[in-house]
């Protein structure tokens, strides 16, 4: 009956991680990377430069009309961001954009452009 059990919850997750990798993520959208202490910052707006990037300042963002939207991004699933640093333009794809400020984005894929 245990092995049962056992064997019925373990279906049930990978049925669930199964369905989250072979999903078509239309939630998606392109912005820029900017790290600063740990906290992976994604910004979005039309006429962003390499200079905006350099000068963010976490401190103040909130406080200037510079960018779109400052979102930060929450990375639970540990996705690789080796060969992305600071500056690079990205596409992401996510399941959760948590209403905070700033915006919490749960990302899922995310590709260099």
């Amino acid at each position: 009956m245990v092995l049962l059990l056992l064997l019925l919850v373990i279906l049930y997750f990978l049925g669930n991680v199964s369905q989250l990798l072979s999903k078509e993520y239309s939630e998606n959208e392109i912005g820029y990377i900017v790290i600063q202490k740990g906290t992976v910052y994604f910004i979005q707006g039309k006429d962003v430069q390499q200079s905006d990037l350099e000068g963010f300042s976490s401190k103040n963002f909130m406080y200037s009309n510079q960018f779109e939207s400052v979102s930060i991004l929450n990375n639970e699933l540990k996705l690789s961001m080796k060969d992305i640093k600071s500056g690079d333009k990205v596409r992401i794809w996510y399941s959760e954009k948590l209403e905070s400020n700033p915006a919490k984005i749960k990302v899922i894929r995310i590709e260099k452009l």
